[in-house]
């Protein structure tokens, strides 16, 4: 069967590659951000107290973790919507390659039967072979 839609195809394709990206990004941000709170830690802990605007648990360690846990949480997410457009975008055609499918197969049975060659109007008596005179 021939494959219609191969840009579709294409744009599917696309983003479920944008998501799996959008993943391995997201994750490797979410555990450069813990890594920068646990290490760096102290002196962000200090900066918030210094500035007293924020509490000091936003810039210190438990800001981090809780930074890791929403920025994970955010990331599969987005994940899970870009692929599912990419899923979504293969489910339609699918969709559409069944429902011809269908069609094809509905209009092959409920073609009608060919009609039989019509009887000849005049067909004339065959003729007895020749046969010679007796003599």
């Amino acid at each position: 069967m021939e494959k219609k839609f191969r840009v579709l195809r294409l744009i599917g394709t696309i983003w479920k590659i944008l998501a799996w990206v959008a993943l391995i990004l997201g994750v490797l941000v979410s555990i450069g951000m813990l890594l920068t709170s646990v290490l760096g830690g102290g002196i962000m802990g200090q900066l918030g107290q210094q500035a007293g605007q924020m509490p000091s648990w936003a810039f210190g360690v438990m800001g981090g973790i809780v930074g890791f846990i929403v920025s994970l949480i955010l990331t599969v997410i987005y994940f899970l919507i870009m692929y599912a457009v990419g899923e979504l975008i293969y489910l339609l055609i699918a969709v559409e390659e069944n429902t011809r499918l269908a069609a094809q197969w509905i209009q092959a049975r409920s073609a009608p039967a060919p009609y039989p060659a019509a009887p000849a109007a005049y067909a004339p008596a065959p003729t007895p072979p020749y046969s010679a005179p007796q003599a």
